[in-house]
């Protein structure tokens, strides 16, 4: 049996729970980083995947890129081939597009920021209609808090809407004030609770609280109310390893994004992605 593990860098977070342990853990492992792949399609009809210039043979499963976040093509080019995805990809690709999160979530009476889908030329005047400043802009599919920005006024928005480029997907969203510099996170895994933390700016001008711009994390434990409401927001994603990260509204929590491989501490993370594999062994090698 053959196992591709796809990187879209070769830290990624498959990469950093130890290559060493996926080989000895999954016979058959082979790790693929994406940015050296080819992919062919011809009048054949065979997809051809080239490594560095060397046509390979297609696996029986592959592990999707954790943070290849655009358009997953190479991912959908083998399931188009008949190579089986190790979890849900039309589920991991819903949970990476903060939109089509948000609208599975509040079909299902979840709170979320209320928010609008923006191209390279919105319209501003309808973003205004709907927005007061402050607001935030970030793109769909955004990253580690990355071009995430605090509008406050219209030399900034446009500022910010000049710097689109075509086809891709940003959003104008409601700002929660009430969670400045601070959110929570909560990992699910197989649907029941696995860890939860504050994050904390550590900087007071500061409004994303994420670690890539500084930010601190501290273990929490959540009270029976707050794991029951990630429980129902996990009942909704068929994905077996799920963080949530939890806004502070007013008198209740606000959604702002799921997460199909959430970071966390070293060791807390080793360990979910261990128990995550040893559970996807049972089920792909003794089939």
């Amino acid at each position: 049996m053959k196992l591709w593990c796809l990187l879209s860098s070769i830290d990624d977070l498959l990469g950093w729970i130890g290559e060493k342990f996926l080989v000895e853990a999954m016979p058959g492992f082979k790790k693929i980083p994406i940015d050296y792949v080819n992919a062919l399609v011809d009048g054949e009809g065979e997809l051809k995947v080239y490594f560095r210039g060397k046509k390979l043979e297609l696996p029986d499963m592959f592990w999707p890129a954790v943070s290849n976040t655009n358009t997953f093509s190479l991912e959908k080019l083998l399931v188009d081939a008949g190579v089986k995805c190790a979890i849900n990809l039309d589920e991991v690709i819903v949970a990476r597009s903060k939109i089509a999160t948000y609208r599975r979530l509040s079909k299902n009476g979840i709170r979320v920021p209320k928010t609008m889908v923006l191209f390279s030329h919105p319209n501003k005047a309808s973003i205004l209609e709907q927005f007061d400043y402050p607001f935030v802009m970030k793109p769909d599919n955004s990253t580690d808090g990355k071009d995430v920005k605090l509008i406050n006024n219209e030399k900034e928005l446009d500022a910010y809407i000049s710097k689109q480029t075509y086809g891709v997907a940003h959003m104008a969203q409601e700002y929660i004030s009430t969670s400045f510099g601070k959110d929570m996170r909560v990992v699910m895994l197989y649907g029941k609770l696995y860890y939860s933390a504050i994050r904390n700016s550590d900087n007071p001008d500061e409004f994303r609280s994420n670690v890539y711009y500084g930010g601190s994390t501290n273990g929490c434990p959540i009270d029976d109310d707050t794991e029951k409401f990630c429980e129902k927001i996990a009942s909704l994603f068929d994905l077996p390893l799920l963080g949530i990260n939890l806004l502070f509204g007013q008198g209740e929590y606000v959604v702002v994004e799921v997460n199909p491989f959430p970071e966390m501490y070293p060791e807390i993370g080793k360990k979910a992605y261990k128990t995550l594999i040893n559970n996807f062994n049972k089920d792909f090698y003794n089939a």
